[in-house]
């Protein structure tokens, strides 16, 4: 009796028949959604910048993805086509519409056309690296590596040095490994944070919201990629999260001698190209109908999720 390996292909929510009604960039693309016109910002890809409102170079492989998507998006008749997207998940329709959405709002999705997925398009043709900096693609990790591995023996796009010769590019020789590094962390979170009670704040909110209510102590997955968000007089801002959906961790006294050593750990272990993730356990209550941690003691930090569910509480001063 011989035995058969099965293989379970996974599928996340997919929402389909979804009209296109602009490609805004190699990534980005403007949908009618529910009567409501969205952005869709494409899962696990990082084209390079047509234009840019932000601190990364227009170059000209990012001018030749966005030619290359509406063209891609554009049906012999002028009109764009329909499209399916679907999410790294296969929560209900509902929670992916509310949880799946990066810090400017933008939905993100695999987008897929005639049973094309346009994310790996992207990545084997080199209009893209897989970018992992938030973590592996849950559906199609292999899919993707391949695609890479392809584009870049092959010369295509963005590996391609000589494309953007003598003009503004991506460093990617350091870009690559710091997105390596952020995505090995992601993965421990997912597979020990989560069975630990950790909450995320993207796609835990309610949570942290209800817990803010009561005045719990909670450990959340917080990325602290972007530094502090706004310094004030007597302490220092820091956000996660969306708009509708933030965190903040409220530091005190940052002009103290016991709080010096803190903001010197963030900066020289998480802020900028630093590990970004960490978690960060202290009670969690409503200011300013937004919740808020209190962080003042180093303590609190900790690169590992907590391996006792109680999870030692320590207290914590209210400078405010």
């Amino acid at each position: 009796m011989t035995s058969e390996t099965l293989t379970v292909e996974k599928k996340g929510t997919i929402i389909k028949n979804i009209q296109v009604t602009k490609v805004v960039d190699g990534d980005t693309i403007k949908v009618l959604l529910n009567d409501k016109r969205e952005f869709i910002r494409l899962d696990y890809v990082d084209a390079e910048e047509s234009y840019s409102e932000y601190s990364k170079p227009v170059t000209e492989v990012g001018k030749q993805a966005k030619e290359m998507a509406i063209q891609y998006f554009t049906l012999p008749n002028g009109e764009l086509s329909q499209v399916d997207i679907e999410f790294d998940t296969d929560d209900p329709t509902e929670n992916c519409l509310e949880k799946y959405r990066d810090h400017q709002g933008r939905l993100i999705a695999y987008v897929h056309k005639n049973g094309e997925n346009f994310n790996i398009k992207l990545i084997k043709e080199g209009w893209s690296p897989y970018f992992i900096k938030y973590g592996y693609s849950r559906l199609y990790h292999q899919e993707m590596t391949e695609a890479e591995i392809e584009a870049q023996a092959n010369n295509l796009g963005v590996w391609n040095a000589q494309i953007n010769t003598g003009k503004r590019k991506r460093n990617y020789s350091l870009l690559v490994p710091w997105w390596t590094l952020r995505a090995s962390i992601v993965e421990n979170y997912r597979t020990y944070g989560i069975a630990a009670g950790v909450l995320e704040v993207r796609l835990d909110f309610p949570k942290i919201l209800a817990a803010a209510e009561t005045g719990e102590y909670i450990t959340v997955f917080f990325d602290l990629q972007g530094g502090v968000s706004k310094w004030l007089d007597n302490g220092a801002l820091v956000y996660d999260g969306t708009k509708d959906h933030r965190l903040k961790l409220w530091i005190p006294d940052t002009n103290s001698e016991e709080i010096k050593p803190l903001l010197q750990l963030l900066k020289n272990r998480y802020f900028g190209l630093g590990r970004g993730y960490v978690y960060i356990s202290g009670q969690v209550h409503m200011y300013r109908d937004k919740p808020e941690i209190i962080l003042s003691e180093i303590k609190q930090l900790s690169d590992f999720p907590p391996t006792d569910s109680a999870m030692c509480k320590s207290e914590v001063r209210n400078n405010r």
